[in-house]
């Protein structure tokens, strides 16, 4: 005899007290409420409370992740608003610093003057060749570091 059958027996062999008469305030007093009916319906309806906990639980996990995240765009708002402000002052200042009447100002105040003479010289030309073969004869001249060979380039 398994131990589930010998409880089932036991149960029904022992009688319960039950009163006839409930007295008016003391209603709940001495009910057994702990019945087979309402267990299978509390293992019914656990799972599915589980599901409910853990989904009002991703819920919750979500709700705060898109507040996170619109705190994090408004910082970045923020920051891109400074970043376009900071742009259009340098904008602004590079244009100054370009304008050729305050070049002319800063100039005189630095010392400079205007060219009192300009020399103008003629290309260079080897006589009797064409203008390809005079451009490839001719030295180069580079804004770079002079080369190993400077002295063979201007012989």
């Amino acid at each position: 005899m398994s131990a589930s059958t010998w409880i089932a027996r036991a149960r029904d062999r022992v009688e319960f007290y039950r009163p006839t008469e409930e007295p008016a305030g003391e209603k709940w007093i001495g009910i057994d409420l702990s019945s087979e009916k309402i267990t299978r319906r509390v293992r019914k309806l656990l799972p599915l409370l589980v599901i409910a906990l853990i989904a009002a639980l991703g819920v919750a996990a979500l709700r705060i992740d898109l507040i996170r995240t619109r705190y994090a765009m408004a910082s970045a708002l923020a920051e891109e608003k400074a970043l376009i402000a900071e742009q259009r002052r340098l904008i602004v200042r590079r244009r100054q610093l370009r304008d050729p009447v305050e070049l002319a100002v800063q100039a005189r105040a630095r010392g400079f003057r205007p060219a009192a003479g300009i020399l103008s010289l003629p290309e260079p030309s080897i006589p009797g060749s064409t203008s390809l073969e005079t451009a490839s004869k001719l030295p180069a001249v580079a804004s770079g570091p002079p080369s190993s060979q400077a002295r063979e380039d201007w012989q």
